[in-house]
């Protein structure tokens, strides 16, 4: 167990033994989530398990489609918003 403080701009230092136990560096990606008033968890996130349940929950759903038709309503509304100034 290590004290650690908080600098001015909210960053914190995990320390080196816990860095190179857990193999976190500058190319890891982490989470990190308020558990409560005094606790805050930091999670390292596996880029290929995240693909892979988001390839089972979404299996079958055309993304595509849905960027393609979403893209398409922002346009409108921004036409109809703004149709003064797009002409």
């Amino acid at each position: 167990m290590e004290i650690i403080n908080v600098d001015n701009s909210g960053r914190l230092v995990i320390p080196e033994f816990i860095r190179k136990k857990t193999a976190y560096n500058e190319d890891v990606p982490l989470l990190i989530t308020e558990l409560d008033d005094d606790k805050i968890l930091i999670k390292k996130l596996d880029r290929d398990e995240i693909e892979k349940r988001l390839r089972q929950e979404l299996k079958g759903i055309d993304i595509d489609k849905i960027a393609h038709d979403v893209r398409n309503e922002v346009n409108e509304a921004a036409k109809k918003r703004y149709a003064a100034v797009l002409g």
